[in-house]
């Protein structure tokens, strides 16, 4: 990757730091003073830091009303709005947190997801995948600094990769990311240093579509093991949508997977996200019911590269109640299926990894990930009965995967390959998709120009 040096001299810089890190972890507070210090080190004279350990944000909903109804105003007013602009005014975002998955976890998570509005909604080509339209011209440097109790190469190695992908997203003109452990604290110092000195140039490391597509597939193959456990009699399936009940494609998805299972004698019950914005006595035993099943079937969108904040929380809570149950053979298997908005399936690339390490963590076997691009083809009306049109791979796969996941526990790589294949071409899905936009934003009785709004550039 090609690198760029941030010396000391580059003064008068500010920086906003994201911060959520866990208070009963003795190195928390430790960690936070070596990143504020290193970062005047680098050069950010001014540091605006914000603890969302302590800060109260609701969830991004997916509505896109920052979009299409307020554009480049998120419509809940809580603390978010002052990061937000924070984050506008600065020069470089630092991201904070516990490594979870290999991603960010549900606090941080939640502030990310809601940087939504410094974005439009319109598509552009960016090393080589479709992304949005940035809202402001100047960007942010993107940093993120990930703790570990113990050295583990494979979750630093996804976390990085999804720094990059976030600043790709967010066009930024340098990035950076190191994960610390608490075995080598004396290092701390040295390796955020070198991480803000040394920035990377995002996207380098892409070299094509193709590799891109090999990197998704490698993700999504499940492991050997899972075809080995035989007939799944109870599953669980999680609707990962933040939407309301009934406007997601998430929840379309599942209510397909669900008649399949059914039809194949498989016994089903059905979670949804929302259940899991608290960690209260109702969200522990959604999770307790969650982790009782042999098959975990999670059906989520894309949010920001990775899986949104409340099911990364779903998550959290069903790895604290497999790690307090007894084991039993089989093993449990989890498996996956993404929609990402965007045309390419290769957006999930990195989500898959994360949902592979959460299995592992979380004690289960990874019984493989369907990687659905152009999910904007599925509305709530939507029927995924019969192979027509623009669903005709989404039926084709699921009928290849939901009966191979019911009788030996894994999903086809047939399957995964049918899901990850869209019939409609790329150019043609952000030509619609556009018009789509604009069509929202005219029954909501907004003029064309509104949709570039830049609200955060007024004093």
């Amino acid at each position: 990757m090609s690198r760029r040096s941030v010396g000391a001299g580059e003064a008068r810089m500010r920086a906003v730091l994201l911060a959520a890190l866990p208070s009963d972890q003795p190195s928390s507070g430790r960690l936070a003073s070596v990143v504020t210090q290193e970062l005047v080190h680098a050069g950010y004279d001014r540091c605006d830091t914000f603890d969302l350990t302590s800060t109260n944000l609701a969830f991004c909903q997916g509505e896109f009303d920052c979009w299409v109804k307020t554009p480049g105003r998120c419509r809940s007013q809580d603390a978010e709005t002052r990061i937000v602009q924070a984050v506008h005014d600065a020069d470089a975002l630092v991201f904070l947190d516990p490594v979870t998955f290999g991603g960010h976890g549900h606090v941080l998570k939640t502030a990310i997801d809601r940087l939504l509005c410094l974005l439009e909604p319109f598509f552009t080509t960016r090393h080589a995948l479709t992304h949005h339209k940035m809202r402001y011209v100047t960007h942010q440097r993107l940093f993120s600094i990930g703790w570990l109790p113990t050295p583990d190469p494979a979750l630093a190695e996804t976390f990085a990769e999804l720094t990059d992908a976030n600043a790709v997203n967010y066009l930024s003109p340098a990035c950076g990311t190191v994960v610390v452990d608490a075995e080598h604290e004396p290092e701390w110092p040295t390796a955020i240093r070198a991480m803000f000195e040394h920035t990377l140039t995002p996207g380098a490391s892409i070299t094509g579509r193709a590799a891109l597509t090999r990197a998704l597939l490698a993700a999504a193959a499940p492991d050997p093991r899972a075809s080995d456990g035989g007939r799944i009699r109870r599953t669980s399936l999680l609707i990962g949508s933040p939407k309301a009940k009934g406007t997601s494609a998430s929840e379309v998805l599942v209510r397909a997977i669900e008649a399949r299972l059914t039809s194949a004698g498989v016994a089903t019950n059905i979670h949804v996200a929302t259940e899991f914005v608290h960690a209260r006595a109702s969200a522990l035993a959604s999770a307790a019911d969650l982790a009782a099943s042999d098959l975990l079937f999670l059906v989520t969108p894309l949010y920001v590269d990775a899986l949104p904040s409340l099911t990364t929380h779903a998550l959290e809570l069903v790895a604290g109640a497999r790690a307090q149950a007894e084991e039993w053979t089989p093993i449990p298997r989890f498996a996956m299926l993404i929609n990402c908005g965007f045309p390419e399936a290769e957006q999930t690339r990195t989500a898959m990894r994360i949902a592979h390490h959460f299995a592992d963590h979380a004690g289960y076997l990874w019984a493989g990930g369907l990687p659905l691009g152009g999910g904007g083809v599925i509305t709530p009306a939507t029927r995924l009965d019969k192979p027509a049109g623009p669903v005709t791979n989404i039926v084709r796969a699921l009928d290849q995967a939901v009966p191979s996941l019911a009788t030996t526990g894994a999903v086809p790589h047939q399957s995964i390959e049918t899901m990850a294949t869209s019939l409609m071409p790329d150019i043609f899905y952000r030509m619609f998709g556009d018009i789509g936009w604009r069509w929202q934003a005219h029954r909501n009785g907004l003029a064309q120009g509104d949709l570039h709004a830049r609200p955060l550039d007024q004093p």
